[in-house]
Protein backbone atom coordinates (compact mmCIF):
# COMPACT_ATOMS: atom_id res chain seq x y z
CA UNK A 1 0.00 0.00 0.00
CA UNK A 2 1.37 3.55 -1.22
CA UNK A 3 1.53 6.31 1.49
CA UNK A 4 0.92 9.60 -0.44
CA UNK A 5 1.52 13.08 1.35
CA UNK A 6 -1.13 15.70 1.32
CA UNK A 7 1.36 17.81 -0.53
CA UNK A 8 1.89 15.11 -3.06
CA UNK A 9 -1.09 14.21 -3.65
CA UNK A 10 -2.47 17.84 -3.85
CA UNK A 11 -0.26 17.79 -6.94
CA UNK A 12 -1.50 14.33 -8.79
CA UNK A 13 -5.00 16.30 -8.20
CA UNK A 14 -3.61 19.40 -10.06
CA UNK A 15 -1.68 17.96 -12.59
CA UNK A 16 -5.19 15.40 -13.00
CA UNK A 17 -7.57 18.03 -13.13
CA UNK A 18 -5.19 19.97 -16.27
CA UNK A 19 -4.94 16.42 -18.00
CA UNK A 20 -8.84 16.72 -18.20
CA UNK A 21 -9.16 20.13 -19.16
CA UNK A 22 -7.28 20.13 -22.04
CA UNK A 23 -8.99 16.89 -22.91
CA UNK A 24 -5.81 14.55 -22.39
CA UNK A 25 -3.22 16.84 -24.11
CA UNK A 26 -1.93 18.09 -20.65
CA UNK A 27 -0.74 17.39 -17.44
CA UNK A 28 -0.81 13.88 -16.67
CA UNK A 29 -3.54 11.24 -15.22
CA UNK A 30 -3.93 10.41 -11.77
CA UNK A 31 -2.51 7.36 -11.13
CA UNK A 32 -3.45 6.45 -7.34
CA UNK A 33 -3.70 3.05 -7.52
CA UNK A 34 -2.89 1.10 -4.10
CA UNK A 35 -2.89 4.53 -2.82
CA UNK A 36 -3.56 4.66 0.75
CA UNK A 37 -5.65 7.55 1.16
CA UNK A 38 -7.98 6.27 3.89
CA UNK A 39 -9.56 8.94 5.62
CA UNK A 40 -8.85 11.72 3.36
CA UNK A 41 -11.09 14.74 2.66
CA UNK A 42 -11.65 14.41 -1.42
CA UNK A 43 -14.99 16.84 -0.97
CA UNK A 44 -16.19 17.50 -4.99
CA UNK A 45 -12.38 16.08 -5.66
CA UNK A 46 -12.11 15.51 -10.00
CA UNK A 47 -10.54 11.87 -10.52
CA UNK A 48 -12.91 11.49 -13.55
CA UNK A 49 -10.74 8.24 -15.32
CA UNK A 50 -8.35 8.21 -12.31
CA UNK A 51 -6.56 4.59 -12.03
CA UNK A 52 -7.82 3.87 -8.06
CA UNK A 53 -7.52 -0.12 -8.33
CA UNK A 54 -6.74 -1.27 -5.49
CA UNK A 55 -6.78 1.99 -3.01
CA UNK A 56 -7.57 2.53 0.11
CA UNK A 57 -10.62 4.73 0.26
CA UNK A 58 -11.95 3.42 3.53
CA UNK A 59 -13.70 6.22 5.61
CA UNK A 60 -12.96 8.98 3.00
CA UNK A 61 -15.33 11.87 2.58
CA UNK A 62 -15.83 11.50 -1.45
CA UNK A 63 -19.14 13.78 -1.18
CA UNK A 64 -20.11 15.02 -4.79
CA UNK A 65 -16.65 13.53 -5.96
CA UNK A 66 -16.63 12.75 -9.77
CA UNK A 67 -15.47 9.32 -10.33
CA UNK A 68 -17.01 8.78 -13.67
CA UNK A 69 -15.10 6.12 -15.84
CA UNK A 70 -12.63 6.09 -12.40
CA UNK A 71 -10.71 2.14 -12.12
CA UNK A 72 -12.11 1.23 -8.65
CA UNK A 73 -11.56 -2.46 -9.19
CA UNK A 74 -10.98 -3.95 -5.66
CA UNK A 75 -11.02 -0.97 -4.22
CA UNK A 76 -11.60 -0.32 -0.24
CA UNK A 77 -14.33 2.42 0.51
CA UNK A 78 -15.89 1.10 3.41
CA UNK A 79 -17.52 3.69 5.09
CA UNK A 80 -16.94 6.19 2.81
CA UNK A 81 -19.23 9.08 2.27
CA UNK A 82 -19.92 9.12 -1.79
CA UNK A 83 -23.06 11.01 -1.04
CA UNK A 84 -24.58 12.44 -4.79
CA UNK A 85 -21.12 11.16 -6.30
CA UNK A 86 -20.61 10.87 -10.14
CA UNK A 87 -19.70 6.71 -10.62
CA UNK A 88 -21.75 6.96 -13.87
CA UNK A 89 -19.42 4.42 -16.45
CA UNK A 90 -17.45 3.50 -12.85
CA UNK A 91 -15.38 -0.10 -12.38
CA UNK A 92 -16.40 -1.02 -9.21
CA UNK A 93 -16.06 -4.58 -9.39
CA UNK A 94 -14.60 -6.85 -6.51
CA UNK A 95 -14.76 -3.56 -4.36
CA UNK A 96 -15.67 -3.29 -0.76
CA UNK A 97 -18.35 -0.62 -0.46
CA UNK A 98 -19.92 -2.19 3.36
CA UNK A 99 -21.16 0.67 5.27
CA UNK A 100 -20.22 3.16 2.59
CA UNK A 101 -23.09 6.15 2.06
CA UNK A 102 -24.01 6.26 -1.38
CA UNK A 103 -27.23 8.35 -0.99
CA UNK A 104 -28.18 10.21 -4.40
CA UNK A 105 -25.13 8.84 -6.20
CA UNK A 106 -24.94 7.92 -9.78
CA UNK A 107 -24.21 4.40 -9.78
CA UNK A 108 -25.33 4.48 -13.79
CA UNK A 109 -23.43 1.98 -16.14
CA UNK A 110 -21.20 1.01 -13.41
CA UNK A 111 -19.58 -2.48 -12.82
CA UNK A 112 -20.66 -3.54 -9.12
CA UNK A 113 -20.05 -6.89 -9.87
CA UNK A 114 -18.81 -9.09 -6.76
CA UNK A 115 -18.82 -5.98 -4.61
CA UNK A 116 -19.59 -5.89 -1.05
CA UNK A 117 -21.92 -4.04 -0.73
CA UNK A 118 -23.20 -5.08 3.04
CA UNK A 119 -25.31 -2.02 4.74
CA UNK A 120 -24.13 0.32 2.20
CA UNK A 121 -26.51 3.18 2.16
CA UNK A 122 -27.86 3.39 -1.76
CA UNK A 123 -31.05 5.58 -1.13
CA UNK A 124 -32.16 7.24 -4.09
CA UNK A 125 -29.29 6.07 -5.86
CA UNK A 126 -29.27 6.04 -9.54
CA UNK A 127 -28.67 2.30 -10.90
CA UNK A 128 -29.84 2.29 -14.45
CA UNK A 129 -28.15 -0.56 -16.42
CA UNK A 130 -25.37 -1.13 -13.60
CA UNK A 131 -23.99 -4.86 -13.43
CA UNK A 132 -24.47 -6.39 -10.04
CA UNK A 133 -23.90 -9.64 -10.99
CA UNK A 134 -23.18 -11.67 -7.70
CA UNK A 135 -23.17 -8.41 -5.44
CA UNK A 136 -23.39 -8.60 -1.33
CA UNK A 137 -26.55 -6.24 -0.94
CA UNK A 138 -27.18 -7.67 2.86
CA UNK A 139 -28.75 -4.71 4.82
CA UNK A 140 -28.05 -2.35 1.92
CA UNK A 141 -30.63 0.61 1.80
CA UNK A 142 -32.49 0.34 -1.21
CA UNK A 143 -35.82 2.53 -0.42
CA UNK A 144 -36.48 4.82 -3.69
CA UNK A 145 -33.22 3.62 -5.58
CA UNK A 146 -33.48 4.85 -9.47
CA UNK A 147 -33.33 2.85 -12.61
CA UNK A 148 -33.61 -0.64 -11.20
CA UNK A 149 -35.79 -3.43 -11.84
CA UNK A 150 -36.45 -6.64 -9.96
CA UNK A 151 -35.13 -8.35 -12.97
CA UNK A 152 -31.59 -6.76 -12.61
CA UNK A 153 -31.62 -7.57 -8.88
CA UNK A 154 -31.90 -10.91 -9.66
CA UNK A 155 -28.43 -11.66 -10.15
CA UNK A 156 -27.33 -10.56 -6.86
CA UNK A 157 -25.78 -12.71 -4.19
CA UNK A 158 -27.96 -11.81 -1.89
CA UNK A 159 -30.87 -9.12 -0.48
CA UNK A 160 -31.01 -10.51 3.09
CA UNK A 161 -32.12 -7.97 5.57
CA UNK A 162 -31.82 -5.11 2.69
CA UNK A 163 -34.11 -2.52 3.01
CA UNK A 164 -36.75 -2.42 -0.04
CA UNK A 165 -40.23 -1.19 -0.18
CA UNK A 166 -42.98 -3.48 0.65
CA UNK A 167 -44.39 -3.64 -3.00
CA UNK A 168 -40.71 -4.86 -3.96
CA UNK A 169 -40.30 -7.51 -1.00
CA UNK A 170 -43.27 -8.74 -2.40
CA UNK A 171 -41.86 -8.96 -5.21
CA UNK A 172 -38.64 -10.64 -4.79
CA UNK A 173 -40.84 -12.65 -2.51
CA UNK A 174 -42.30 -14.40 -5.28
CA UNK A 175 -40.06 -14.41 -8.02
CA UNK A 176 -36.53 -14.40 -6.35
CA UNK A 177 -37.26 -15.62 -2.86
CA UNK A 178 -33.90 -17.47 -2.41
CA UNK A 179 -32.66 -13.62 -2.04
CA UNK A 180 -34.40 -12.73 1.14
CA UNK A 181 -32.80 -16.13 3.12
CA UNK A 182 -30.52 -15.32 5.61
CA UNK A 183 -26.92 -16.28 5.39
CA UNK A 184 -24.98 -18.85 6.99
CA UNK A 185 -25.00 -17.29 10.79
CA UNK A 186 -21.68 -15.70 12.41
CA UNK A 187 -21.52 -18.43 14.76
CA UNK A 188 -21.28 -21.19 11.95
CA UNK A 189 -18.78 -18.98 9.64
CA UNK A 190 -16.60 -18.47 12.97
CA UNK A 191 -16.20 -22.04 14.37
CA UNK A 192 -14.59 -23.08 10.86
CA UNK A 193 -11.85 -20.36 11.31
CA UNK A 194 -9.05 -20.16 13.44
CA UNK A 195 -9.39 -16.91 15.47
CA UNK A 196 -7.31 -15.20 18.10
CA UNK A 197 -9.12 -15.84 21.40
CA UNK A 198 -9.09 -12.29 23.85
CA UNK A 199 -9.68 -12.27 27.84
CA UNK A 200 -13.38 -11.61 28.19
CA UNK A 201 -13.73 -11.95 31.57
CA UNK A 202 -13.12 -9.31 33.54
CA UNK A 203 -10.31 -9.02 36.06
CA UNK A 204 -8.42 -5.99 38.57
CA UNK A 205 -5.82 -5.56 36.14
CA UNK A 206 -2.24 -3.96 37.14
CA UNK A 207 -0.24 -1.26 35.44
CA UNK A 208 2.13 -3.76 34.61
CA UNK A 209 -0.51 -5.95 33.39
CA UNK A 210 -1.83 -3.85 30.92
CA UNK A 211 1.87 -2.58 29.42
CA UNK A 212 2.20 -6.14 29.21
CA UNK A 213 -0.78 -6.76 26.98
CA UNK A 214 -0.93 -9.65 24.61
CA UNK A 215 -1.51 -8.89 20.66
CA UNK A 216 0.03 -4.89 20.90
CA UNK A 217 2.64 -2.95 19.78
CA UNK A 218 2.69 -0.06 22.49
CA UNK A 219 4.85 3.36 21.45
CA UNK A 220 5.44 5.07 24.83
CA UNK A 221 4.88 3.79 28.23
CA UNK A 222 3.52 6.50 30.74
CA UNK A 223 1.92 6.19 33.96
CA UNK A 224 -2.01 5.50 33.50
CA UNK A 225 -1.28 2.98 30.23
CA UNK A 226 0.71 3.38 27.23
CA UNK A 227 0.30 4.71 23.40
CA UNK A 228 0.24 1.84 20.91
CA UNK A 229 -1.90 -0.55 18.75
CA UNK A 230 -3.45 -3.29 17.82
CA UNK A 231 -1.09 -6.26 15.99
CA UNK A 232 -4.30 -8.45 15.26
CA UNK A 233 -5.04 -8.06 11.34
CA UNK A 234 -8.88 -8.17 11.36
CA UNK A 235 -10.84 -9.07 9.15
CA UNK A 236 -14.11 -6.83 9.79
CA UNK A 237 -17.58 -7.32 8.35
CA UNK A 238 -20.43 -5.12 8.97
CA UNK A 239 -23.72 -6.70 8.99
CA UNK A 240 -27.68 -5.84 9.72
CA UNK A 241 -29.49 -7.91 11.84
CA UNK A 242 -32.92 -7.62 12.63
CA UNK A 243 -32.76 -3.78 11.89
CA UNK A 244 -29.53 -3.81 14.15
CA UNK A 245 -26.14 -2.84 12.66
CA UNK A 246 -22.91 -4.84 14.19
CA UNK A 247 -19.33 -5.10 13.59
CA UNK A 248 -18.01 -8.63 13.46
CA UNK A 249 -14.03 -9.35 13.42
CA UNK A 250 -13.75 -12.63 12.39
CA UNK A 251 -10.54 -12.56 13.54
CA UNK A 252 -11.25 -12.51 17.27
CA UNK A 253 -14.91 -14.23 17.20
CA UNK A 254 -16.08 -10.55 18.83
CA UNK A 255 -19.31 -8.73 17.54
CA UNK A 256 -19.63 -5.01 18.36
CA UNK A 257 -22.12 -2.75 18.44
CA UNK A 258 -21.39 -0.37 15.38
CA UNK A 259 -22.96 2.88 16.40
CA UNK A 260 -22.26 2.15 20.25
CA UNK A 261 -23.50 5.05 22.93
CA UNK A 262 -23.01 7.75 24.91
CA UNK A 263 -25.86 7.83 27.96
CA UNK A 264 -26.59 11.39 29.14
CA UNK A 265 -27.00 12.53 32.69
CA UNK A 266 -25.96 15.77 34.83
CA UNK A 267 -22.58 14.67 36.38
CA UNK A 268 -20.33 11.82 35.22
CA UNK A 269 -21.62 9.38 37.96
CA UNK A 270 -25.16 9.51 36.30
CA UNK A 271 -23.26 9.15 33.14
CA UNK A 272 -21.42 5.92 34.14
CA UNK A 273 -25.05 4.50 35.76
CA UNK A 274 -26.74 5.30 32.15
CA UNK A 275 -24.09 3.61 30.85
CA UNK A 276 -24.81 0.08 32.77
CA UNK A 277 -28.50 0.67 32.25
CA UNK A 278 -27.90 1.45 28.46
CA UNK A 279 -26.30 -2.15 27.84
CA UNK A 280 -29.05 -3.65 30.22
CA UNK A 281 -31.30 -2.38 27.60
CA UNK A 282 -29.87 -3.16 24.74
CA UNK A 283 -30.01 -7.18 26.27
CA UNK A 284 -33.51 -6.63 27.20
CA UNK A 285 -34.33 -5.48 23.72
CA UNK A 286 -32.39 -8.16 22.49
CA UNK A 287 -30.33 -6.38 20.63
CA UNK A 288 -29.48 -8.11 17.07
CA UNK A 289 -31.48 -10.77 18.82
CA UNK A 290 -28.95 -11.61 21.36
CA UNK A 291 -28.94 -10.72 25.06
CA UNK A 292 -25.34 -11.35 26.14
CA UNK A 293 -23.98 -7.40 25.44
CA UNK A 294 -21.33 -6.59 27.91
CA UNK A 295 -18.65 -3.78 28.34
CA UNK A 296 -15.20 -5.38 26.91
CA UNK A 297 -12.62 -6.50 28.43
CA UNK A 298 -9.41 -4.08 28.15
CA UNK A 299 -7.70 -6.52 26.23
CA UNK A 300 -11.27 -6.72 23.88
CA UNK A 301 -10.95 -3.18 23.29
CA UNK A 302 -7.23 -2.11 22.97
CA UNK A 303 -7.28 -4.94 19.86
CA UNK A 304 -9.41 -2.26 18.29
CA UNK A 305 -6.73 0.63 17.49
CA UNK A 306 -4.98 1.17 14.58
CA UNK A 307 -1.68 1.73 13.78
CA UNK A 308 -2.58 4.67 11.56
CA UNK A 309 -5.13 7.22 11.15
CA UNK A 310 -8.20 5.37 9.86
CA UNK A 311 -11.32 8.43 10.35
CA UNK A 312 -10.60 12.28 10.37
CA UNK A 313 -13.57 13.95 11.60
CA UNK A 314 -14.05 18.12 12.44
CA UNK A 315 -9.87 18.23 12.29
CA UNK A 316 -9.70 15.14 14.81
CA UNK A 317 -7.96 11.76 13.88
CA UNK A 318 -9.53 8.71 14.48
CA UNK A 319 -7.62 5.42 15.02
CA UNK A 320 -10.31 2.98 14.64
CA UNK A 321 -11.55 1.40 11.89
CA UNK A 322 -14.32 3.13 9.54
CA UNK A 323 -16.68 0.36 10.31
CA UNK A 324 -17.80 1.59 13.64
CA UNK A 325 -19.28 4.94 14.34
CA UNK A 326 -17.44 8.38 14.80
CA UNK A 327 -19.57 9.19 18.04
CA UNK A 328 -17.41 7.22 20.83
CA UNK A 329 -13.82 8.75 21.10
CA UNK A 330 -13.60 6.39 23.98
CA UNK A 331 -14.27 2.87 24.85
CA UNK A 332 -15.30 1.94 28.56
CA UNK A 333 -14.06 -1.42 29.65
CA UNK A 334 -15.42 -3.94 32.48
CA UNK A 335 -11.72 -3.91 33.97
CA UNK A 336 -10.65 -2.32 37.20
CA UNK A 337 -6.96 -1.06 37.89
CA UNK A 338 -5.14 -3.02 40.70
CA UNK A 339 -4.23 -0.14 42.82
CA UNK A 340 -2.29 -0.05 46.71
CA UNK A 341 -5.16 2.53 47.64
CA UNK A 342 -8.14 1.03 48.53
CA UNK A 343 -10.46 3.72 48.78
CA UNK A 344 -9.72 5.03 45.05
CA UNK A 345 -11.65 2.63 42.36
CA UNK A 346 -10.76 2.91 38.92
CA UNK A 347 -11.17 1.46 35.46
CA UNK A 348 -9.40 0.68 32.02
CA UNK A 349 -10.86 2.66 28.89
CA UNK A 350 -8.97 2.84 25.26
CA UNK A 351 -9.30 5.90 23.37
CA UNK A 352 -9.19 6.06 19.60
CA UNK A 353 -8.90 9.47 19.18
CA UNK A 354 -5.35 11.83 18.41
CA UNK A 355 -3.17 11.40 21.27
CA UNK A 356 0.88 11.90 20.21
CA UNK A 357 -0.70 10.29 16.37
CA UNK A 358 -2.01 7.02 18.47
CA UNK A 359 -4.53 5.39 20.52
CA UNK A 360 -3.94 5.07 23.76
CA UNK A 361 -5.24 2.69 26.92
CA UNK A 362 -5.30 3.97 30.52
CA UNK A 363 -6.97 3.64 33.81
CA UNK A 364 -9.39 6.38 35.08
CA UNK A 365 -12.46 7.08 37.39
CA UNK A 366 -16.01 7.94 36.04
CA UNK A 367 -15.96 11.39 37.15
CA UNK A 368 -12.63 12.19 35.36
CA UNK A 369 -13.62 10.14 32.02
CA UNK A 370 -17.44 10.41 31.06
CA UNK A 371 -18.61 6.52 29.50
CA UNK A 372 -18.89 6.95 26.51
CA UNK A 373 -19.85 2.80 25.15
CA UNK A 374 -18.85 0.15 22.99
CA UNK A 375 -20.45 -3.06 23.64
CA UNK A 376 -19.58 -6.05 22.62
CA UNK A 377 -20.72 -9.91 22.95
CA UNK A 378 -18.63 -13.29 21.99
CA UNK A 379 -19.60 -15.31 19.00
CA UNK A 380 -18.74 -18.21 20.51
Amino acid sequence: MRKISWEELSKILEEHKRWCYTDWEEGEKADLSNADLSGADLWDVNLRCANLNEADLSGAYLRGADLNEADLRGANLRGAYLYRANLHYADLSNANLSGADLGGADLSEADLGDANMSCTDLSAANLYESDLSNANLSGANLICVRGLSIEELSCVETLCDAGLSPEWIKQVRKKYPHLLEEIEPEEEKLSKRKIITLRSSYKTVSLSEVQSMPNVSIRKKHDCGFYGHSTIKHDYSLKAIKGDKVVVDNATGLMWHQNGGCPGGTDAFMKWNKAKEWVEDLNSEGCAGYQDWRFPTVDEAASLLESSKKMGVNGIDYYIDPFFSDKQIFITTGDKLECEDDSMEAWWYVSVIDEQNIGMVYWGSPPLCGCDVRPVRSVR
